[in-house]
């Protein structure tokens, strides 16, 4: 990994925290997984990495062959617009590695892949996977919650001892029991604990579960179901959008089905009897609160619109058995006492959706004492409480066991399955670029040549099919001047071959209707200059345009040289780089409105092709064919520019528009 281009001490030592070790690491970069390099370098340095370790492998670097800033800018733009068809970010970044070289085999690798993206993204065609694709990123790793509402009593040292040191401690509540009022203290502190070790008597020890296993997805499921429940949107969708590219021919997505139902059943509506239980104990002690609360009103009510009437047996009473008035209250006031009483615990039950001998707690919490307040049993309430708590941990811990023990041994399928998913959105970005834009793979030729038919420029919103021939069978000329009017087509046009070239040296299809080209070794687009240069610009520019000096093999556009300095002297510079490209076998177009000047200078064949305006449309507008004309040199602009002024101007301007226009004659 030492041998990587940019790899340092400081970011070896991060791949290798990240990674676990040198070869994961360095497997990582092969891979191209930008995603991952990208959480302990930054984005431009994972792809500057990935890139350059895959140019490693063929000989070649990333900036090998686009020997310009503008032709670096343009692949950028490729680059760009493809990665707006990927629906991941895993996907996006490895388009970001994607590089033209000069290396049949690393084209040929790129051209496999994005043969086989293409008839995947036809089968797909019309399947609705996009959107669970946007769903689907790395697995997230997550410390397990600690369990709080149940605890695990070990009854021996021994087993209290095995089961810290696998630490289940940072998990759950462990405890030592070895007493049954220790267990009686355990179980009013939890809703459910569960006994490992050996027997031990007490009522406590009897009501308390029975550990059937120690594995982790027993004693604590939730340990296990945590990693699943973080990544659960998408891995079910990874999963679903497995099952539908298995549907649709694609090859190599039928093995996740087990996982599939896991996460199905992971993702299941709640246990309704749970979610009453659950709603219960929530609500049993407020609602009890409330009840008895309105059943001290209306007894305060009731009481004082009562009067006490004692007859003379009850004054008797009174009088020789010592009988207080308390308990003849009591007696009085029982059918009142009742009445409310049972208005209360119905008021209660019809709040608290109890079903069964539910009811028969509310006996219990609201006590048949007669007295004034009435006072709940606080002590029968806390029990309800415990009970509810239990009964809904019980539901809800078998459930958890159930899938925690399906999926105990399932993370490393499940993040296979993730990037199997986020290798297939890569893959099928490429093959929907090319079916969206009708894409072309090009055919390669031995010798240097670039035609193409009913090209398209990529960023053009409604382009107009070009096509264009250099050193074909009919037009072998491998070096050309390009002359036409402005707005003409002309720079598009050296656009669109830079388009061409660049995604045939990726491996990719081409924006063409059918294309021809050579492997080139090195790729030149020298754009448009702002005006004409100082003598130290001048010399600047000469030393860049001397590269093209070299005996490599390549292609070099260029637009309007012409401005660098004086026209004459402009002239005899672009006819001598012609000359010399067109000595080395090399394809080269030159745009330039000093054609006809350059065509006079030049020792070798140069072939002059023109991009004409045909005239002016009924809106005065230009008429232009963008597909060249081969050795053809093309009007200039001012003489339609004139015509245009003519028709549209009246009086004496119009005649001085017309007496400019009569010199073009």
């Amino acid at each position: 990994m030492v041998d990587l281009p940019g790899v340092g001490s400081r970011i070896r030592e991060r791949l290798l925290e990240q990674y676990g070790d040198e070869e994961k690491a360095l497997q990582a970069v092969l891979n191209a997984d930008v995603a991952g390099l990208c959480r302990v370098l930054s984005e431009r340095q994972a792809l500057f990495l990935v890139s350059h370790a895959r140019g490693l492998k063929y000989a070649v670097t990333p900036e090998q062959f686009l020997a310009t800033d503008e032709a670096t800018k343009i692949q950028q733009a490729l680059i760009t617009h493809l990665a707006s068809y990927a629906h991941t970010e895993y996907a996006r970044l490895k388009i970001g590695t994607l590089f033209a070289s000069s290396s049949a085999q690393l084209q040929a690798e790129n051209r496999k892949t994005a043969l086989a993206a293409v008839l995947a993204a036809q089968k797909m065609q019309g399947h609705g996977s996009e959107e669970l694709l946007k769903k689907i990123r790395p697995l997230r790793e997550k410390a397990p919650a600690r369990v709080r509402e149940r605890a695990v009593a070990a009854t021996s040292t021994e087993a209290f001892q095995r089961l810290k040191t696998r630490g289940l401690d940072k998990l759950i509540d462990l405890h030592l029991a070895e007493s049954p009022a220790e267990l009686t203290d355990l179980a009013r502190s939890y809703s459910h604990v569960c006994l490992v070790g050996e027997e031990m008597g007490g009522q406590a020890a009897e009501d308390m579960e029975r550990a059937e296993s120690l594995e982790e997805w027993y004693l604590v499921p939730e340990a296990v179901l945590g990693f699943y429940e973080e990544n659960l949107e998408p891995l079910l969708a990874a999963a679903t959008a497995a099952g539908i590219l298995q549907n649709a021919g694609v090859a190599g997505f039928g093995r996740w089905e087990t996982l599939h139902k896991l996460l199905a059943r992971l993702n299941e509506g709640g246990d309704p009897e749970g979610e009453r239980l659950e709603r219960l104990a929530a609500r049993l002690g407020k609602r009890a609160l409330e009840a008895a609360a309105w059943a001290n009103e209306e007894l305060k009510s009731k009481i004082e619109k009562s009067s006490l009437t004692l007859g003379g047996t009850d004054l008797l009473l009174v009088m020789s058995r010592g009988e207080g008035v308390r308990e003849l209250l009591e007696v009085q006031m029982k059918s009142v006492f009742a009445e409310v009483l049972k208005a209360a615990k119905a008021r209660a039950a019809s709040e608290l959706e109890l079903v069964g001998a539910e009811t028969v707690w509310l006996d219990e919490i609201f006590s048949a004492e007669i007295s004034y307040p009435l006072e709940l049993d606080l002590q029968a309430l806390r029990s309800f409480e415990q009970e509810l708590r239990s009964r809904r941990e019980g539901r809800g811990l078998k459930t958890k066991r159930e899938n925690a023990r399906g999926l105990q041994d399932k993370r490393d399928e499940a993040a296979a399955l993730i990037h199997a998913l986020m290798e297939f959105d890569y893959t099928y970005a490429l093959g929907r670029f090319a079916l969206a834009e009708n894409l072309t793979f090009p055919e390669i030729a031995l010798e240097p040549c670039l035609s193409f038919e009913e090209g398209r420029h990529l960023f053009l919103e409604r382009p107009e099919p070009v096509s264009y021939s250099l050193g074909s069978a009919d037009r072998p000329e491998k070096v050309a001047l390009l002359s036409g009017v402005n707005s003409g087509g002309k720079t598009t046009l050296l656009d669109l071959i830079s388009q061409i070239t660049i995604l045939a040296h990726m491996g990719l299809p081409v924006p063409a209707k059918a294309c021809r080209l050579s492997l080139f070794e090195e790729f030149y687009y020298f754009s448009k200059s702002r005006g004409t240069l100082s003598a130290g610009a001048f010399e600047t520019a000469m030393r860049k345009f001397a590269v093209v000096e070299n005996e490599k093999r390549k292609l070099v556009l260029a637009d309007e040289l012409e401005a660098i300095t004086e026209p004459g002297a402009s002239a005899r510079i672009i006819a001598c780089m012609l000359d010399e490209l067109n000595r080395r076998g090399c394809v080269a177009v030159f745009v330039s409105h000093l054609a006809e000047d350059v065509r006079r200078y030049v020792e070798t064949p140069v072939r002059v092709d023109g991009i004409e305006a045909e005239g002016l449309d009924e809106n005065n507008n230009l008429r232009v064919s963008r597909s060249p004309r081969y050795n053809y040199l093309a009007k200039s602009t001012p003489e339609l520019i004139l015509d245009r002024l003519v028709r549209s101007t009246r009086g004496s301007e119009r005649e001085f528009y017309a007496r400019l226009l009569a010199k073009f004659k």
